[in-house]
């Protein structure tokens, strides 16, 4: 073969081979920005930007705990509220108890309405053990950890109380725990004096005044009220508990929300594609690509004699 035509075949070919990268690359970089523009991200895989990439990955890892968290707060706050209605139901029921204490401790209630009060009485204390047995979601809400299991009973005219004194403690925030319930025992049981030794429980204040209606004696009926009265304060107290509670829950869900929103701003300058500058360079490309298949186009069509021409 003649030594010009060899040289002019393979120069033919490794202006094709170069035309042909370039156009590959022009094509992979517009598919790029296309997919850019698209997603409305300039980051879609480890290849786009590796640093940037790893950055994301890491905050979206992170939003994903804040989900959950959130999560977690919705259950808090559910609990919480259940816990507060069925605290609020008991308070009712003392204050009923203690009016109709004060309408039976005059010396000019009968015997016979005594006795009525008492039965009306003993019927109600069903209704504040339903309270104390009180449940949301299936579980029961005063009885610690042991949520499955009923507990308060009434057990040979005695209350019992089968639950345990264990917290039930949510993580809220990362590192960031708190317990949401209130057990049985921190309901039940009033520490009148303050020293941390329990004086008597609600369900005994109440049996107390069922008692001394029975009994018929004016001084006994007044000092059973003070007992359901301060029963009465015992529940306001606990009511006043989960109101804390749920404050806290409400300043770590404001936290939650500006972390994320802080978050969701540094997600945003590494992922998210700036359209105009998208535009210009899917334009700049576009026109790239054009003119290197119309020079390539006009490379290949070049012929041996062109090649010789002066």
């Amino acid at each position: 073969m003649d030594p010009l035509n060899v040289a002019f075949t393979r120069q033919q070919s490794l202006y094709q081979v170069l035309a042909e990268r370039q156009i590959q690359e022009r094509r992979l970089e517009l598919a790029r920005l296309q997919e850019q523009m698209a997603t409305g991200r300039r980051v879609n895989r480890p290849s786009d930007d590796p640093g940037a990439y790893t950055r994301s990955q890491a905050l979206r890892r992170l939003a994903q705990r804040y989900d959950q968290h959130e999560r977690t707060l919705t259950i808090g706050r559910a609990w919480l509220t259940a816990t507060e209605d069925a605290l609020s139901t008991l308070v009712d029921l003392f204050n009923s108890a203690y009016e109709e204490g004060v309408r039976m401790a005059t010396d000019t209630a009968s015997t016979a309405d005594r006795a009525t009060t008492a039965d009306v009485l003993e019927q109600r204390l069903q209704a504040v053990l339903d309270q104390l047995n009180a449940r949301h979601n299936g579980e029961y809400l005063f009885a610690g950890t042991r949520t499955t299991t009923q507990p308060f009973q009434l057990s040979g005219g005695t209350v019992v109380y089968n639950g345990n004194d264990q917290t039930r403690l949510l993580e809220i925030a990362p590192g960031l725990q708190i317990a949401v319930n209130l057990t049985g025992n921190d309901v039940w049981e009033v520490d009148e004096n303050g020293d941390s030794v329990t004086d008597f429980t609600i369900t005994e204040a109440w049996q107390d005044l069922i008692d001394a209606l029975r009994a018929d004696d004016t001084t006994q009926i007044q000092n059973a009220m003070a007992r359901v009265e301060a029963a009465r304060d015992h529940l306001l107290d606990r009511i006043a508990q989960v109101g804390e509670t749920s404050r806290r829950l409400s300043m770590a869900e404001t936290e939650l929300q500006d972390a994320r929103l802080r978050l969701e701003s540094q997600r945003s300058d590494l992922e998210d594609a700036d359209f105009a500058e998208i535009a210009v360079k899917l334009q700049r490309n576009q026109l790239s690509l054009e003119a290197t298949l119309q020079v390539t186009s006009r490379l290949l069509q070049t012929s041996l004699l062109n090649y010789l021409a002066p």
